[in-house]
C-alpha cells in the first residue's frame, strides 16, 4: 500500500505555477491579464486561479466565478502572492476526477487514494485512517524517496548538460568543417580554372600556328600563280607580235559540189568510236558495252557483246579488229562477229591504232 508521501510526490508542484508566471512580474506587479491577451487586449492582472493556473483581471475573474465549472476554483490575489512569495511553494490545486467542481483535499490511506470532501464522505467513510492533503504532504520534501528523486533530476541535469555540451561542440566542429570543405571547392575551382587558361592558351598556340602555316604557304602559291599568269601573258603577247617566218602555202582550188546521203545509223544517247571496214562499218557502243557492224547500206548484220566499255577500234587485216577496253585489248574477227583473244595490258587503253612491222 502507498503512503501519503508517495502519492504526494505525483501532485503538480509549485513549478507549473513558476511556467507560467515570471517571479519578476508577479512580484512588480506586471502581469497581464491571460484572458484579455486572448483577445489582444492589455488588462493587468489581479488574481491567479490556482486550478487553471491562469492570472485574471478583476473583471475576468468575476466572469470566471460565475462559470459553473470553474466557480469553486482557488482564486490567490497577486498582491498576497508578492507579500508573501511563499505562497508560490504551495502544490498546485488538483480537480478530483469524480467531481471536477472540487479540489482534492482528503487523503485516504486504507486506500492510498487522493479524493475530495464528497468521495470522502461517500466512499471513505468506513475508512479509519482518513487525512488531509496538507498532512499527507508534510515532510515529503525531507524524505527519502524525495531525496533520491531530488538525486536522479541532478543526475539527470548533469547528463542532459552535458549532452547539451556535446551537440554545442558538434555544431562548432561542424561549421569548421563546412568552412574547411567550403575552401576546399574554391581552391578546386580556382586549379579548373588555371588548367582551363593553359588549355585555352595552347589551343589557341596551335590554331594560331596552323593559321600562320596555311596562311604562309596559300600566300606563297598565291605569288607562284600569280607569276604563272603574268607568265601565260608575256607569251601570248610575245607569239602575237611574232613574224612567221615560214614560206606561204600554195593555193589549192577545191571543186565545189554538193553532197548526197546514203544512209543514216542511229547512234542517241551512245559514246561511240567507229572505223570502216572493207566498205562496211564497225562501231563501238561504250555506254551499252557492245560491237556493232553495219553493212554497205547501213542496215545492221551483227551485234557483240564485251564484258567492258570499248573506248576505241581500229582494223588489223580484212577479216580481224582490235577493240580497246580498260586494262584489255579485244582481238574480234568482223565477219561474223566473234571474240578470238583477249589481250592484257599494263595502262588503261583509250585510244587504239594498228600498225604493221613490215611497212
Amino acid at each position: 500500500m502507498e503512503n501519503p508521501e508517495t502519492w504526494a510526490s505525483s501532485l503538480p508542484g509549485n513549478h507549473f505555477i513558476v511556467s507560467m508566471i515570471d517571479r519578476k512580474a508577479m512580484k512588480n506587479s506586471e502581469k497581464l491579464c491571460d484572458a484579455c491577451s486572448m483577445k489582444s487586449v492589455s488588462q493587468k492582472a489581479m488574481s491567479w486561479c490556482t486550478i487553471c493556473e491562469k492570472a485574471y483581471c478583476t473583471t475576468c475573474e468575476a466572469n470566471h466565478k460565475t462559470f459553473k465549472v470553474s466557480r469553486n476554483h482557488k482564486i490567490v490575489p497577486i498582491k498576497d502572492m508578492n507579500e508573501d512569495m511563499s505562497i508560490l511553494n504551495i502544490c498546485a490545486f488538483v480537480a478530483c476526477d469524480e467531481h471536477p467542481d472540487k479540489t482534492i483535499e482528503i487523503y485516504c490511506m486504507d486506500h492510498s487514494q487522493p479524493c475530495c470532501t464528497i468521495c470522502a464522505t461517500v466512499h471513505h467513510r468506513k475508512c479509519e485512517q482518513v487525512i488531509t492533503i496538507d498532512k499527507a504532504i508534510s515532510g515529503v520534501k525531507d524524505s527519502t524517496k524525495a531525496k533520491e528523486l531530488t538525486k536522479k533530476i541532478k543526475e539527470t541535469s548533469y547528463k542532459l548538460e552535458e549532452i547539451i555540451q556535446n551537440r554545442n561542440q558538434n555544431t562548432t566542429n561542424f561549421k569548421k568543417e563546412i568552412d574547411v570543405v567550403l575552401v576546399e571547392i574554391t581552391n578546386m575551382r580556382k586549379k579548373l580554372n588555371e588548367n582551363l587558361d593553359k588549355l585555352e592558351n595552347k589551343m589557341r598556340e596551335e590554331v594560331n600556328s596552323v593559321r600562320k602555316d596555311n596562311v604562309l604557304r596559300l600566300s606563297e602559291e598565291s605569288t607562284e600563280l600569280s607569276a604563272l599568269k603574268n607568265t601565260v601573258c608575256f607569251g601570248r603577247l610575245h607569239f602575237n607580235k611574232q613574224r612567221s617566218s615560214l614560206p606561204g602555202s600554195k593555193t589549192i582550188n577545191f571543186h565545189t559540189g554538193k553532197f548526197k546521203v546514203l544512209f543514216t545509223v542511229d547512234i542517241k544517247d551512245s559514246f561511240i568510236s567507229w572505223i570502216f571496214f572493207n566498205d562496211d562499218i564497225i562501231i563501238t557502243d561504250c555506254d551499252r558495252k557492245r560491237v556493232v557492224f553495219h553493212d554497205n547500206t547501213g542496215k545492221q548484220t551483227g551485234v557483240l557483246s564485251i564484258p567492258n566499255e570499248p573506248n576505241d577500234v581500229t582494223k588489223v587485216n580484212d577479216q580481224t579488229v582490235a577493240v580497246s577496253s580498260a586494262w584489255k585489248i579485244l582481238i574480234i574477227n568482223a565477219t561474223p562477229l566473234k571474240l578470238v583473244k583477249t589481250l592484257d595490258v599494263n595502262v588503261s587503253v583509250c585510244g587504239l591504232n594498228f600498225v604493221n612491222k613490215s611497212t
